[in-house]
């Protein structure tokens, strides 16, 4: 036995977003240049696409939701680059994201219940920290090539060259720190050897004879060293060992050169891979961690994160590699692919944080019961597309696609309300269409009347009234006629509801086939 599907009501739900999705799509292209707009929607869309994809149990859909996720979040922030001014920015931005949490409550709903897992948050909030590791990993890119450090790096290891005493010392230092290293270096590839053989035992245990301890190392040798590291940089020590290896006829060449540089180079190679052995042992135990319990699920939810990341980084070192440069400062031209990933990565942040501050925004209020969680994206939708129509109006907007703005953002209110009603209490696949069909039909009616009423008293009563008056609409006006509209439309809904509840198909026939054995008694 499955779990009741308390969405709102498949009918009264797609009809809802529908209608968000059309009157913002077009109050939108009214105001200002298509391109945008039309951007907006394209993320607006795609991040709707990924919420009702995110909240599956099927991991396949999870990743494609949290790759849709991103790619809106990034159209998003790619609106903001095509916008003119400011206000072409909010009115870009606030149409789109008015349908978007629409159509987001209509498919999965906005705010999950509290005893259940918000896939959305925490797939932002993995998502946020993997774009930051990104955005980090390209910084560092860009600036590694930017001052071309392979060839830096090729010229301090060819150039490399110390004093005899001071290479005399520090060999031993390293010898030392080489032992430590391996001592803790071995521990982790025991750890990563879970059933060694005879060959991997034999090899473990030679490692450990080299392998040592801090404390198993004499005290007088320590000390030892420690004094001839502070020793080895005085001038007058350094001047007598040389006078030593001079008096040494042909050993003391040999020494001289050995000392100077050529065996750091190999211990330096050996301790880099004793680190690297302990630092990839750091992150394995971080991932561990990072992943929790079902890391399955959590790469799903971060794949959208990873595949941008690795993806412009990869990007980057292709068109690095193939010779195409791009002028970043007037000396640097090498790390500009990289400088340019760095931004689309910073861009998606952004917008990720954003959108995971709006969600958290929207929960508190949910919390503090200011929201219902059942029509927190409906009411907040269509509270954002009655307030982006108002704004419009300023610039420019035809009054009677305000008058259209406005019934249509109490439309998709109290339509999306009545569909979570519906799959509150009957499931979202309940036969309530006929119930559904009524009470749709009977808002539009009462919000059509209401836009007659009035363009008749604006066009018909009041020029006759006042001949002089301005054919436009100003501020003013435009808000006081959707305060009248919405006090008439909030009259007539609340004259249209009943009490009853929604009825089912079933429940009809029922009660036709009473009535009818009433009459027939």
């Amino acid at each position: 036995m499955t779990a009741l599907d308390n969405r709102p009501a498949a009918s009264s739900a797609a009809l809802t977003g529908t209608v968000a999705v059309l009157v913002s799509l077009v109050l939108g292209l009214a105001v200002v240049d298509p391109i945008p707009v039309l951007a907006g929607f394209g993320g607006g869309l795609c991040i709707a696409a990924g919420v009702w994809a995110l909240r599956s149990e099927a991991r396949e859909r999870i990743a494609g939701g949290s790759i849709l996720i991103i790619i809106g979040a990034g159209v998003f922030c790619g609106t903001a680059l095509l916008a003119t001014d400011y206000w072409s920015l909010v009115v870009a931005l606030g149409f789109p994201l008015a349908a978007t949490l629409v159509v987001i409550d209509a498919s999965s709903g906005l705010v999950p219940p509290a005893d259940a897992t918000d896939e959305l948050s925490a797939m932002l909030d993995e998502s946020f920290v993997v774009l930051v590791v990104g955005v980090i990993v390209t910084i560092v890119c860009a600036v590694a090539t930017a001052v071309r450090l392979p060839w830096v790096f090729v010229r301090v290891v060819t150039g490399f060259s110390l004093h005899p005493l001071v290479g005399f010392v520090t060999l031993q230092a390293g010898v030392l720190l080489a032992l430590l290293l391996l001592d803790r270096a071995t521990e982790t590839l025991e750890s990563w050897v879970p059933a060694p053989t005879a060959t991997t035992d034999r090899a473990l245990e030679r490692l450990d004879l080299l392998g040592t301890n801090w404390w198993d190392i004499d005290t007088p040798l320590k000390a030892a060293v420690g004094l001839q590291l502070l020793v080895a940089f005085v001038p007058t020590a350094q001047m007598l060992f040389d006078r030593f290896l001079d008096s040494l006829p042909v050993l003391g060449s040999a020494l001289q050169v050995a000392f100077s540089g050529p065996l750091h180079l190999p211990l330096a190679a050996g301790i880099l891979a004793l680190l690297a052995i302990l630092i990839v042992e750091r992150l394995r135990q971080w991932l561990l961690q990072w992943l929790g319990d079902d890391p399955g699920q959590s790469l799903a939810r971060q794949t959208g994160s990873i595949v941008a990341a690795v993806g412009l980084l990869l990007g980057a070192l292709a068109l690095t590699a193939a010779g195409v440069t791009r002028r970043v400062a007037p000396t640097f031209t090498g790390g500009g692919h990289y400088g340019s990933a760095t931004l689309l990565l910073l861009g998606v942040l952004i917008s990720v944080a954003v959108l995971r501050g709006l969600i958290t925004l929207l929960a508190e209020l949910v919390g503090a019961e200011v929201l219902s969680r059942r029509v927190a994206g409906f009411a907040t939708g269509s509270g954002l597309l009655f307030v982006m129509t108002l704004l419009g109006a300023e610039r420019g907007l035809a009054p009677i696609l305000v008058l259209v703005g406005s019934a249509a953002a109490l439309l998709v209110w109290d339509a999306g309300a009545h569909a979570s009603s519906i799959g509150q209490q009957l499931g979202r696949d309940a036969e309530t269409t006929d119930s559904e069909f009524v009470h749709v039909t009977g808002t539009a009616a009462v919000l059509a009347g209401a836009i007659l009423l009035v363009l008749f008293v604006r066009y018909v009563l009041i020029p006759v009234a006042v001949p002089t008056t301005s054919a436009g609409l100003s501020f003013s006006s435009v808000l006081a006629l959707g305060l009248v509209l919405l006090a008439i439309a909030a009259f007539a809904l609340a004259l249209n509801a009943h009490e009853e509840g929604p009825h089912t198909s079933g429940d009809r026939s029922g009660s036709r086939g009473k009535r009818t054995a009433d009459d027939s008694d």
